[in-house]
């Protein structure tokens, strides 16, 4: 196996050009040319097709099908020098999405003090979906994630710590009594969280299923300044119910015909992550909450 063939066809499969491809590595085209006779050779396959105009390509089934592994060989090989630097740093790199983490950690802080994990922890609070990119690519070690489906990556182990549902909140002042319909809530001002959010992505679904349009008055990605806003009457939100545990001042408008999906919160991490005791400890404490 020759990791340098492997990342010439990625590319070359990206680029669809020779010279291209060869110019981003720094050789010469016949060193690409070569490198693909040698892995045409080694599985007595066709790879490309070549096309008449621009020195283009398209890729064979065949070549379709071996990206799919040179793609996992090649995140594998990424993740070898991932783990071996978290070995070097003996930290552990965390994702903590900040609703997630709002939650969960006061659960657990007791857990990580006596155990002696708080300074072993490196945080890093971003969205769930930006963190689960960075788990993948070995940018973290693990994460807290909140979503609406379970990871389907084989790569990928979870624990599922609680399964919370999707609400749409209002000031504890605000008379919601006469707010009976999907249609009749749609037409209250919103406080909506940011587009990269899961919220804003579950609530896109509620808008193309019941042909609604929100009146979105504010956008914020701070969680904390929209509940404050939502207290402050300022207008009415849509947030996992994460986000509102032991929150005074605010109340759910209930809709009767509204179906909403749930919120999972999860703890995640790399399915071949091999732990030394430190790591054990904290995978420990966060798959029992």
């Amino acid at each position: 196996m020759n990791l340098k063939d492997y990342q010439y066809f990625k590319k070359l499969s990206e680029l669809k050009n020779f010279s291209d491809t060869a110019n981003f590595f720094g050789v010469s085209q016949p060193t690409i040319t070569y490198s693909l006779k040698r892995l045409e050779q080694t599985y007595g396959l066709s790879l490309v097709k070549r096309k008449s105009y621009a020195n283009s390509l398209s890729l064979t089934y065949a070549g379709q099908q071996l990206l799919t592994h040179i793609d996992r060989i090649l995140l594998e090989d990424d993740l070898i020098s991932d783990d071996m630097e978290r070995i070097k740093r003996e930290k552990i790199v965390m994702g903590w999405p900040p609703i997630i983490t709002n939650y969960v950690i006061p659960k657990v802080f007791d857990r990580l003090r006596d155990a002696d994990l708080l300074n072993s922890i490196i945080p890093v609070a971003e969205s769930s979906k930006i963190l689960l990119s960075k788990l993948k690519n070995g940018e973290i070690d693990l994460s807290l994630l909140g979503s609406t489906i379970l990871p389907q990556e084989n790569h990928l182990d979870y624990q599922l710590i609680k399964e919370h549902r999707f609400k749409f909140i209002a000031s504890a002042d605000r008379d919601v009594s006469k707010i009976k319909t999907v249609e009749q809530l749609f037409k209250e001002d919103f406080i909506s969280l940011d587009e990269g959010s899961v919220h804003s992505q579950v609530l896109q679904h509620i808008i193309q299923r019941y042909n609604v349009t929100p009146q979105t008055m504010f956008r914020t990605a701070d969680y904390h300044l929209m509940l404050n806003l939502v207290k402050a009457d300022k207008g009415v939100s849509f947030v996992a119910e994460t986000a509102i545990q032991d929150v005074d001042g605010i109340q759910e408008i209930k809709i009767n015909d509204l179906q909403l999906p749930s919120f999972f919160i999860l703890f995640v991490y790399r399915h071949n992550m091999v732990g030394d005791e430190t790591l054990a400890k904290l995978m420990h404490i966060f798959r029992n909450i």
